[in-house]
This record gives structure tokens, C-alpha cells and sequence, in this order.
């Protein structure tokens, strides 16, 4: 994943990688051979319970019967599978409209029409580095972190840019404040790293250096920390 960044009068296309890699596993089975991942059919939408229970002799058919299993349909193979939008009933949904539940300070919920997010990492305005710095106590005790990725360099004069920012943050023990622009208004906006994904109002980059070897982190946060 790429960000477009900008620091005074430098901006680069740098990499962004997550601090935390999910390790590989492999998985085999007692006698050493590759196990392989396969999907079979578990039960009839027909034949779920809420359905079932709607049958005035519903007790009496289990006890005669395994009337919540279809043996024609349970335990098939499925070789491919698509995502449908279905209704309460199971059945497919063409024309609907989304809506995001917000939960508000006070504990109440909100309903908005869902709102789609665009990626704006990358945009011809880049994602600025701000010259306002913060504690990093007060920081961490005022937002709840969702993301953290690392910022990487991919040539030489990028690495040199990265190197110096990082040793002034690291120096100045501060979080620079990280702030992100809509094209069209120019104004200040939620970062998203992609389209649809999540929105955070607040980020800040922390810098560390250890001889010629440097760590700038993205923190991202969507919550903010208050006392009711």
C-alpha cells in the first residue's frame, strides 16, 4: 500500500506495511500430508429452526424423524460460492438502501444513510505531516488506536527524508499530528486507506532512530476518549 506525503517543502510516494504480520501456518495432517480446505452444504434454509418451530408438531416429527436435516442437500460439496444480499426471509434483496448505526456519547444511536469511502491516500493533494506536535502520554490516554503501519522509504533520498523526520520526532519526544485533504473542498478530512474502508479523523506519526536505522509509525484513531 502506497501514501503520498508531504513534510515542509518534500513530498513522496512512501510504502505503508502493518507492525503486526500474521504469521504463516501450514497445516498437515498426522501423517505429514498437505491438508486440503474444502466447503460442504450444512443445512437447508428451508430447514432452519425458525421455520421448524412455526410446526405445531414439531416435537413430535424430531422424535420420528430428523425433519432439521434435508439428507438430499447436507453434506454436499459447494465448489464456488457468491455473496448475496438477502432479507430476513433468505430471500434476495436487489433494490435496498444502507444505513450506519452511530452510537453517540451519551449512549444513544443515530441511523445516517450509509456513506461510501474513498481512498484518499493517494490523491494529488498529499497526506501532510503536520508542524503541530503532541505528548505522547496525552495522546495515548485521548484516542483509541484501530490501525498502526509502518511508513517505509523505497530509495535512497526517501530513506533520507524519513531518517531526518524521525530523528526530530525521536529527539523532541512528540507525535506529529498527520492531517489529510479533500480534493474538491480542501479542507481537512477523515484519512481512509482505501475505498470503503474505515474513516480516521485523527492520526499521528512517532518516530524512533537507532544509530543509522529509523521506525516511523502511523497511529490511526476513530474514537475519541471522553468521560461521559
Amino acid at each position: 500500500m502506497k501514501i503520498h506525503l508531504a513534510y515542509e517543502n518534500i513530498d513522496a510516494d512512501l510504502w505503508l506495511t502493518p507492525v503486526y504480520r500474521k504469521k504463516k501456518r501450514t497445516y498437515q495432517t498426522k501423517t505429514g500430508e498437505k491438508t486440503i480446505y474444502r466447503r460442504f452444504l450444512k443445512f437447508d434454509i428451508d430447514k432452519r429452526p425458525k421455520l421448524l418451530l412455526q410446526d405445531p408438531k414439531f416435537f413430535e416429527n424430531v422424535r420420528d424423524a430428523d425433519v432439521d436435516v434435508d439428507v438430499e442437500l447436507t453434506g454436499r460439496l459447494i465448489k464456488k460460492t457468491r455473496k448475496i444480499t438477502v432479507n430476513e426471509d433468505y430471500i434476495p434483496v436487489y433494490n435496498f438502501m444502507m444505513y450506519d448505526i452511530l452510537e453517540l456519547p451519551d449512549g444513544s444511536k443515530k441511523e445516517r444513510v450509509h456513506q461510501h469511502t474513498q481512498g484518499n491516500i493517494m490523491d494529488k493533494i498529499p497526506v501532510r505531516i503536520s508542524q503541530d506536535l503532541y505528548d505522547p502520554k496525552e495522546v495515548m490516554l485521548s484516542y483509541v488506536f484501530r490501525r498502526n503501519l509502518y511508513i517505509k522509504h523505497n530509495n535512497g533520498l526517501t530513506f533520507k527524508f524519513l531518517y531526518d523526520l524521525a530523528k526530530k520526532l525521536s529527539d523532541l519526544q512528540k507525535f506529529a499530528r498527520v492531517d489529510t485533504y479533500d480534493p474538491k473542498t480542501k479542507k481537512r478530512a477523515p484519512l481512509a486507506l482505501y475505498d470503503g474502508g474505515r474513516k480516521f479523523p485523527r492520526a499521528f506519526l512517532e518516530g524512533k532512530v537507532k544509530e543509522k536505522s529509523y521506525c516511523l509509525v502511523l497511529h490511526l484513531s476513530d474514537q475519541e476518549l471522553k468521560i461521559p
